[in-house]
């Protein structure tokens, strides 16, 4: 048996010795504590940058696809502008015009010419028209009907360009009313035949084509920009080739050209 004052040394000793390991364990269960938090507030704050990431992601992603979606629009809105403008401007050959032949003096001579309408494959309509005038200068005399844009733009069936039926063809000495006569009044523009019977649209407006010229509302109606006649001229030389054209959305042309030279015999 250990002596009563040993014995209280060695209880000291060990009561130090637990005081000490719980302080220890104390300390380590704090350094614990703390590392967890701070780990835990670090996956927080990850966490939370994450987050903040793919929201920035998002509303990125957002306005890129809107921008996207923009683009495309605008694409499309100028391709179909270029469209428009394209079928505007395309030029249809009506006819062509050849002469054979000119005699006499240079201040009035007499000419004689071809007049063929072509189809829109540049195939003649019906037969050629053999005339001769006095003088170098002829008038096609014409009735031209312009259609609305939108419906060239959109390629309307029977009103995707202007139409024209040619009413006569004179020289500069005749009277326009002493012309020659090309197509009958009331009859449709082979070169815009639809078919063997006229619609009831076409009908009408070449039936009373004066009627839509002078009446705002009923040309409205049928998508009839304009109405009216034209007579352009032109002074005619041997060896050239008068193409005679309409724009879609205008009025008529003659556009001159060289003939093929033909190979000496």
């Amino acid at each position: 048996m250990l002596p009563r004052g040993e014995e209280g040394k060695g209880l000291n000793v060990s009561n130090t010795i637990s005081a000490v390991s719980n302080l220890v364990r104390g300390l380590v269960s704090l350094a614990m504590l703390g590392l967890l938090g701070a780990g835990g507030w670090f996956a927080y704050e990850a966490y939370d940058q994450r987050l903040q990431l793919d929201r920035e992601l998002k509303e990125k992603t957002t306005k890129l696809a809107a921008k996207t979606a923009e683009v495309e629009r605008l694409t499309k809105e100028n391709q179909k502008l270029n469209l428009a403008l394209r079928l505007l401007k395309i030029d249809h050959r009506l006819a062509e015009i050849v002469v054979l032949d000119q005699r006499g003096g240079a201040e009035r001579p007499s000419t004689r010419f071809q007049f063929v309408e072509l189809t829109k494959d540049g195939d003649p309509v019906g037969e050629k028209k053999v005339f001769t005038v006095e003088g170098d200068t002829i008038y096609v005399d014409a009735w031209v009907i312009k259609y609305a844009d939108e419906l060239v733009e959109n390629s309307d069936p029977l009103r995707s360009t202007s139409v024209c039926l040619f009413r006569r063809i004179f020289g500069e000495f005749q009277e326009p009313s002493e012309g020659f006569p090309l197509d009958p009044s009331g009859s449709r523009p082979a070169v815009y035949s639809q078919g063997d019977d006229m619609s009831p649209l076409e009908r009408d407006i070449w039936a009373n084509f004066w009627q839509y010229a002078n009446n705002p509302a009923k040309s409205k109606k049928a998508g009839v920009r304009a109405a009216h006649g034209e007579a352009p001229s032109i002074r005619l030389e041997r060896g050239k080739l008068y193409k005679v054209e309409l724009r879609a959305s205008a009025g008529l042309s003659i556009i001159a050209e060289d003939l093929p030279r033909q190979p000496a015999s």
